[in-house]
């Protein structure tokens, strides 16, 4: 179950590093790792994540690098990235990063692509996307990320408002022009953009539990060539919406700062051309768990 993998560990890290309060990092340089699973679409995944952050002038504000390997049976996803936080408070802060990646897709018959947004790449609950006219094919695609995150806290209630956008270059067999993205749960084009949008609504019931509730909204974006000659030029993939509850909860926090916490989440499909009926029951809601361990490597300045 790798073919969902790429997106959602990062995802659930980015949830738990920076939505909870008790969780936001406490160092200069700091290590992750988070195991992810999903169903509706699957999932199973394992992030590796390092991030070093300076802070600047009244520590208002900070940069940072960030470098990441993301596993998978038959996929393998290396990421680095540049971070600048213009404004750093304790009620809140804005985050804007831009990055690259670049997702290997080794396994036979792994990667899927289409000749046209309008084609079937409809995926089950525990199944993957449906086969392209060529079929899987192994291939290594490059990713540019830009990322922008704003979030704030008043009391126990936090709020989080996180936009990605990545530019996909992708050499794909057979003249296709799209190819499924586990990260978006949509057919991309081969060298065009997708978004994604995560507002976050979350309490925190003390230092180790947290309930909220997630919205996610995602769009990709086909130019006239990504059809075929005489086909119908809509959008007939994106918008795609989700809504649902999650939580969090600290397993353990050592003296030396390594952290556990575990994320339970599930998302109902609002919109989907796939999910709200037509190959999975609009009742059935995507379903994730995951795992994160963080470590405080180096003490902050």
């Amino acid at each position: 179950m790798a073919d969902d993998a790429l997106g959602v560990a990062l995802i659930a890290r980015a949830m738990l590093l920076l939505l909870a309060p008790a969780v936001q990092a406490q160092s200069a340089l700091q290590s992750s790792a988070t195991f992810y699973t999903q169903m509706n679409p699957r999932a199973l995944a394992l992030d590796l994540r390092i991030e070093y952050l300076r802070q600047l002038g009244s520590e208002s504000s900070a940069v940072g690098v960030f470098g990441g390997l993301t596993a998978a049976p038959g996929l393998i996803r290396p990421t680095i990235g540049l971070e600048i936080q213009p404004v750093v408070r304790p009620q809140g802060s804005l985050s804007l990063g831009i990055g690259y990646s670049a997702p290997y897709f080794f396994a036979p018959n792994l990667l899927q692509s289409y000749p046209s947004p309008r084609a079937n790449f409809g995926s089950g609950v525990l199944s993957g996307p449906a086969e392209g006219q060529g079929g899987g094919y192994a291939l290594l695609v490059h990713e540019l990320m830009l990322n922008a995150v704003l979030q704030g806290t008043i009391g126990p209630f936090a709020a989080r408002n996180t936009t990605r956008a990545v530019h996909f270059f992708a050499g794909l067999h057979g003249g296709d022009s799209v190819l499924y993205d586990p990260m978006f749960d949509v057919a991309v084009y081969k060298d065009g953009w997708a978004a994604q949008n995560d507002t976050d609504l979350l309490y925190s019931w003390g230092p180790d539990l947290a309930l909220g509730l997630r919205h996610t909204l995602t769009l990709a974006w086909y130019p006239r060539d990504a059809y075929s000659p005489g086909e119908p030029r809509d959008n007939p993939d994106t918008p795609i919406s989700k809504l649902g509850p999650f939580g969090l909860y600290r397993i353990f926090e050592s003296q030396r700062g390594t952290r556990g916490e575990l994320l339970l989440m599930a998302q109902w499909y609002l919109a989907h051309r796939y999910r709200t009926g037509e190959t999975v029951s609009g009742a059935f809601p995507l379903l994730g768990v995951g795992l994160l361990l963080t470590g405080d490597l180096q003490s902050k300045r």
